[in-house]
């Protein structure tokens, strides 16, 4: 008679027997694999034959097939040194780009050093250019309002979005009238302040390309460039020739909405700083031209909040 001791008896020897043959199988197919049996052997075979070059290799020849291309890899590849260095070009250092790096090398360099020999401007014009400016302001909040009720279309914008030349054209030909700025909306004048920030810089860089061609000596840097009261006045003149790039910085500035974003901040501060490199070079006999120049920077020290350019004027 089968007791219930020797059931589970058996039933514990056929598991035993059954784990052997499992770890049996197991290594003869681990055994298998690493000693180079068929399944590495299927999954690292050479999908592609790549010939060596032989002695006729002439690696000038252009590949006919893909054979001969991939031996050509094969032989760059093996010719191609592990590390490969180049020297640097000793060339004569170009004047006009080093005075160019000097003029602009750093925009948040103090400007303290640049000297002024003209008349700065009064307490009494700066009260009345900001106390003008504050009521121009008004006025244009005044007149929006009163558009707005009226209904009046301000959708409509000059066809020039992002065309820096077509810009240049529109504002030197046309005088920032109300009827055509107060269409813009405050994107497009922050983005033509962008515009002229760059085309102040452009002038200031003609200055300094002015500066270096009619000069024998050293390109003086920015720091003294206001001293030399011999230099050339500045080619871009807000009083003259380039009165209408001064009437639309104006007109721009009293046509922004405030608050203003901190991209528009930093233009404005580049746009004074430009100012006051540009006023610096004036000789002392040409101090009549800098009064657009210590207007903006006035009016973005005092009137933008960038209280640390009000020292300047």
């Amino acid at each position: 008679m089968t007791t219930k001791k020797d059931i589970l008896y058996e039933v514990d020897r056929n598991q035993k027997r059954k784990s052997n043959i499992y770890n049996t199988d197991k290594e003869t197919t681990e055994d298998t694999t690493v000693n180079g049996g068929s399944p590495m052997e299927t999954f690292q075979q050479q999908a592609l034959e790549i010939r060596e070059p032989g002695p006729n290799f002439d690696p000038s020849v252009a590949p006919k097939d893909g054979d001969e291309y991939l031996m050509h890899m094969l032989y760059e590849r093996k010719n191609c040194p592990a590390v490969m260095v180049r020297e640097p070009n000793k060339c004569k250092k170009n004047r006009t780009a080093a005075a160019l790096a000097e003029n602009f090398k750093d925009e948040d360099e103090p400007l303290k050093s640049i000297a002024y020999n003209g008349i700065l401007p009064t307490k009494e014009w700066k009260d009345y250019q900001i106390k003008d400016f504050e009521a121009t302001r008004e006025k244009i909040v005044l007149l929006r309002l009163e558009l707005h009720r009226q209904r009046y279309d301000q959708t409509l914008e000059p066809p020039l979005i992002a065309d820096p030349i077509a810009w240049h054209q529109f504002c030197h030909d046309n005088p920032p009238y109300l009827k055509t700025i107060l269409r813009f909306s405050q994107r497009t004048l922050e983005q033509l302040l962008e515009f002229i920030c760059d085309w102040l810089r452009v002038g200031e860089e003609k200055v300094v390309l002015e500066n270096i061609s009619s000069e024998d000596d050293i390109m003086p840097s920015t720091s003294s460039a206001g001293c030399n009261e011999n230099m050339k006045p500045a080619i871009l003149d807000l009083t003259d020739a380039n009165a209408w790039l001064g009437t639309w910085l104006y007109g721009a500035l009293t046509c922004l909405h405030i608050p203003i974003e901190p991209e528009v901040h930093s233009t404005l501060r580049d746009i004074a700083r430009v100012c006051i490199r540009l006023r610096g070079r004036l000789p002392a006999t040409a101090s009549g031209k800098a009064v657009p120049y210590n207007l903006f920077i006035l009016l973005i020290a005092k009137a933008f909040g960038q209280m640390d350019f009000a020292e300047f004027v």
